[in-house]
C-alpha cells in the first residue's frame, strides 16, 4: 500500500523487507526505525487506508486501568499494543502501532478471548503511555491477583520451530474448539518461523488461498489465489503422498513456476504441509522463508495434531447435533 500511494520507493521498500526479515520486527515499525516516514503522517495513512480508529494521545492519556489490565505488560511491550475499550457486546478496542500486525492482534485476542478492533497509534505516543500505565503504574498501585494470572498466562517466547515450540503448540491444538483456532494455532506458529505462511483450502480439485502470515502477505490478496489441485505441482504431489514436504521449490512444472513469480521468487527451502481428514486433504499449508533448522519427525507430529485437532472438532459437532 505505501509503495502504490508513493510513500515508499521500491529501495526503500527493499531496505525495510531486509530489516523485518533480519531482525524480525513489524513492517511499520522498520519503516519508523529507517527513518523513511514521519510517525503522524503514517498513523494518518494507516487510519485512511484500512478504515480504522485513531488513538490520540489525548485518548491513551485518560485509559480506564481495567481495561488496560486486560492484557498483561510484557505482551503490551513487546507487542507495542494497549488495550482502549470495552463496548457493550465485548469488543475490545486495542491501539497498535502497527494494525498491520496480524501476529500481534492474533496474541492479543488468544490471551483476552474478545473479538478485537484495532485501532493505530503513533509509536512514540503509544510507547510513553504503555510505560505510564504498567510500568510507573505499578509502583503507586498494589499488584492484583488479576495482575499475578495475567503474568503467568504469558509465556516467553521460545526458538521458533525448535523442539521447545513443538511440544508448546501440540497441548495448544488439544484445547482448540473449533476450525479457526485450529488454523489460527498453526499459522501463529509457523509464522514465528518462516516469513510468509499461506493456507489454502482444498475442494473441487482446487486449492484457493484462505489465510496468510507474513509481513509482505495481504489476506485479501490471498484469498484471491487458485491453484489447480491435479496439475503437477509440489501440492498435487503431497496430496497424493499425504506427508509434508520440506526441500527445495523446483520451478520444472508450470503451476510451480506460476506460483513462485507470484511471491517474487522462492529462495531456500519450503514446507508444504497437508492437514488430513480420514481420506480427504481440506487444508494444505504452504510456508517458506526460514533460517531455522526444521525437524522432519515434528513437521509430522505437527500435521498428525491438527489433523486429529479436525476430526475431534467435526465428531463433536455431529454429536451435538444429534443430541436431544
Amino acid at each position: 500500500m505505501m509503495s502504490r500511494a508513493g510513500l515508499l520507493t521500491e529501495p526503500q521498500l527493499a531496505d525495510v523487507e531486509a530489516l523485518t526479515r533480519a531482525q524480525g520486527r513489524p513492517f511499520v515499525e522498520a519503516v519508523l526505525e529507517l527513518g523513511l516516514i514521519d510517525e503522524h503522517r503514517l498513523a494518518e495513512f494507516l487510519q485512511n487506508k484500512l478504515m480504522i480508529p485513531w488513538a490520540t494521545a489525548e485518548v491513551l492519556d485518560r485509559l480506564d486501568r481495567s481495561i488496560v489490565e486486560r492484557i498483561p505488560g510484557q505482551l503490551a511491550r513487546q507487542r507495542c499494543v494497549l488495550p482502549v475499550s470495552l463496548d457493550d457486546n465485548g469488543n475490545l478496542t486495542v491501539a497498535m502501532a502497527d494494525p498491520t500486525d496480524v501476529r500481534a492482534a492474533d496474541e492479543v485476542t488468544a490471551h483476552t478471548g474478545t473479538y478485537l478492533v484495532r485501532a493505530v497509534a503513533c509509536i512514540s505516543q503509544l510507547r510513553s503511555a504503555i510505560v505510564r500505565y504498567y510500568d510507573q503504574g505499578s509502583e503507586s498501585r498494589p499488584v492484583t491477583m488479576h495482575d499475578t494470572s495475567a503474568a503467568a498466562e504469558w509465556e516467553p517466547e521460545l526458538a521458533p520451530l525448535s523442539a521447545e515450540a513443538f511440544e508448546r503448540v501440540l497441548p495448544r491444538l488439544v484445547a482448540t474448539t473449533n476450525r479457526d483456532e485450529i488454523t489460527q494455532v498453526l499459522l501463529d506458529f509457523l509464522g514465528a518461523g518462516f516469513a510468509r505462511v499461506i493456507l489454502f483450502s482444498h475442494a473441487n480439485g482446487e486449492l484457493r488461498g484462505h489465510d496468510a502470515r507474513g509481513s509482505d502477505l495481504l489476506v485479501t490478496a490471498v484469498k484471491q489465489v487458485r491453484i489447480p489441485a491435479g496439475g503437477a505441482s509440489v501440492f498435487s504431489e503431497v496430496i497424493a503422498r499425504r506427508t509434508p514436504h520440506f526441500g527445495p521449490l523446483r520451478t520444472d512444472t508450470p503451476i510451480n513456476h506460476t506460483f513462485a513469480q507470484a511471491l517474487g521468487g522462492v529462495v531456500g527451502n519450503v514446507l508444504v504441509l497437508p492437514v488430513m481428514l480420514r481420506d480427504k486433504t481440506p487444508l494444505l499449508v504452504f510456508a517458506s522463508g526460514t533460517t531455522h533448522p526444521v525437524d522432519p519427525r515434528s513437521i509430522k507430529e505437527l500435521a498428525v495434531g491438527v489433523s486429529a485437532a479436525l476430526e475431534r472438532h467435526i465428531v463433536g459437532q455431529k454429536l451435538r447435533a444429534v443430541r436431544p
